[in-house]
């Protein structure tokens, strides 16, 4: 199963916005995450699309970033992220880096 999420403030100006979808069997893969730089609305969403990845029935989350985007993936390396295989056309890919957690357990 997929979803994709807005983030609003409380004037319903969009702060972000983010998807999951199927990637194997498990595992979500999160997609065209972003969100405002300075609002404040990166970790709820983030937090957000894990809650609802689980209540979905995912036991991991995936994603792909560029490396140049650092940015990016220090704020998921700072939210549990950490290597993970690549996989379609990733594989290879030397712009890119792909992360993961397990959402087994809630983040502390």
């Amino acid at each position: 199963q997929a979803l994709f999420m807005i983030a609003r403030d409380a004037h319903g100006s969009l702060l972000g916005c983010g998807a999951i979808r199927p990637l194997l069997p498990g595992v979500a893969e999160l997609k065209r995450m972003y969100a405002r730089p300075g609002s404040g609305a990166g970790a709820p969403l983030l937090a957000a699309l894990e809650t609802e990845a689980r209540r979905l029935g995912y036991e991991e989350i995936r994603l792909s970033t560029r490396r140049i985007n650092t940015r990016a993936v220090d704020f998921y390396r700072r939210h549990g992220y950490a290597k993970a295989p690549a996989w379609g056309k990733y594989l290879g890919s030397e712009v890119s880096v792909c992360l993961g957690r397990s959402l087994l357990s809630q983040r502390a």
